[in-house]
């Protein structure tokens, strides 16, 4: 319901909310803008921010509302391999450089699905 929440404090423009948001999760704010300085050749981007932030406020509700429990040994072992293996495929290829947080969110997405399917 994070999401929900999110969006009615947006609506209502209570910033007030915002500014206890990332002062209660510091670590995880200065984690995202680290994460948009790598995806963004080392400049800050407040669209990738965002887009970051709304990614992973989706798919944490997206998780709960279905119940999917990610064990995380596994998973992240394939995971991590898989996309090792993406970043050498993609930073071979000129056409996907720019492209490159998109493939890792549908990357990421798809990994998600397999293993809620079964298959590894």
């Amino acid at each position: 319901m994070l999401t929900l929440e999110f969006f009615t404090r947006l609506f209502q423009l209570d910033l007030q909310w915002f500014v206890e948001l990332a002062m209660h999760n510091l670590l995880w704010v200065f984690a995202l803008v680290a994460v948009t300085f790598v995806y963004n050749n080392l400049k800050f981007s407040w669209k990738i921010f965002i887009v970051i932030v709304i990614m992973i406020f989706s798919t944490v509700e997206a998780f709960e509302s279905v119940n999917i429990v990610i064990l995380v040994g596994g998973f992240l072992f394939v995971y991590y391999i898989g996309e090792v293996i993406l970043l050498t495929f993609t930073e071979t290829i000129p056409s996907l450089k720019g492209k490159l947080p998109f493939t890792l969110t549908i990357y990421f997405f798809i990994m998600v699905a397999l293993y809620a399917l079964g298959v590894f």
